[in-house]
């Protein structure tokens, strides 16, 4: 799944350690004079024995866990990885990922360098060595993918487009940095596990009342965390997920929609090609021919 321009060799960073990725690079030596370049970045499925261990890095880079678990050492300082973790290292900052083999992470990251950038981290208080912790990890994982799709797009500008999408990124994590205090720990903590929950669920969940017997927790409280934590009812977040997995059947399998349907757990191939629609706006049956 990872393009290239074709003149452009792999960076030796790029993990092999992955059973999945979706990755890019654009420039592998910077010019220094440019206060804004995006390197490299993508998202990567890291592999049960996931584990990277550096002295540091050339270049500032932002990670951001969107699926799975596992532990970060980052200048000392031990951190249990969970989805909604970010952390950034650079030049000079050691650091230790690994993957928890049960839970295998699903993370992002951006590689970049230039004057605009560090000073953008120093004013949003994210400078290499910091970890902290997004109350709407889903929005994240939308600006990520935003940015790989500009990165692996076929623009003219392709460097500016990226470099906006990254000062973006930047903002939106400052500002979903998780400011909860000791007092709303434990509805993050029960919010995050009922998100969890859901994912790993999506094939076979289908009522909310059953969904929050499941987390220990009554449906009304369930959609109060998602409209404080979230951007979605848990329904909605179901329903996003399951549409995601119908695309990538289609799509990467080029499997029928009667087959798709039967999948999610749709017994009614006509249900499923109007929810389809609802969500995308097209038929499922577009994407076959797309």
């Amino acid at each position: 799944m990872r393009a290239r321009p074709p003149t452009a060799p792999e960076p030796a960073y790029f993990s092999r350690q992955v059973s999945d990725a979706r990755r890019f690079y654009l420039l592998l030596a910077p010019n220094r004079r440019r206060s804004l370049t995006v390197i490299s970045g993508g998202w990567e499925l890291c592999r049960p024995d996931y584990r990277i261990r550096r002295p540091g890095f050339p270049h500032p880079t932002l990670e951001f866990v969107a699926r799975g678990a596992g532990e970060l050492t980052l200048a000392a300082r031990r951190v249990t990885l969970v989805p909604g973790i970010v952390y950034v290292y650079g030049r000079g900052v050691p650091h230790t990922i690994r993957c928890d083999p049960r839970s295998p992470m699903l993370k992002y990251f951006a590689v970049f360098a230039g004057s605009e950038a560090r000073a953008m981290l120093r004013n949003c208080r994210m400078t290499p060595g910091t970890v902290l912790r997004v109350v709407d990890p889903e929005r994240i994982r939308e600006i990520f993918d935003d940015l790989i799709d500009r990165a692996l797009g076929d623009r003219i500008h392709r460097q500016w487009f990226c470099g906006a999408a990254l000062l973006y990124l930047i903002t939106r994590i400052a500002a979903a940095r998780s400011t909860a205090g000791s007092a709303d720990r434990p509805a993050l903590i029960t919010y995050e596990r009922c998100r969890r929950h859901i994912e790993q669920a999506a094939g076979t969940a289908r009522r909310l009342t059953d969904i929050a017997a499941a987390c220990y927790v009554s449906s009304a409280y369930m959609c109060r965390l998602f409209r404080r934590f979230g951007r979605q009812s848990p329904m909605g977040y179901l329903r996003h997920l399951r549409m995601n997995r119908a695309v990538e059947l289609l799509l990467g399998g080029r499997m029928p929609v009667k087959a798709v349907a039967a999948e999610l757990g749709y017994s009614d191939p006509h249900n499923f090609s109007r929810a389809f629609r609802r969500v995308f706006g097209v038929p499922p049956g577009r994407l076959l021919h797309a």
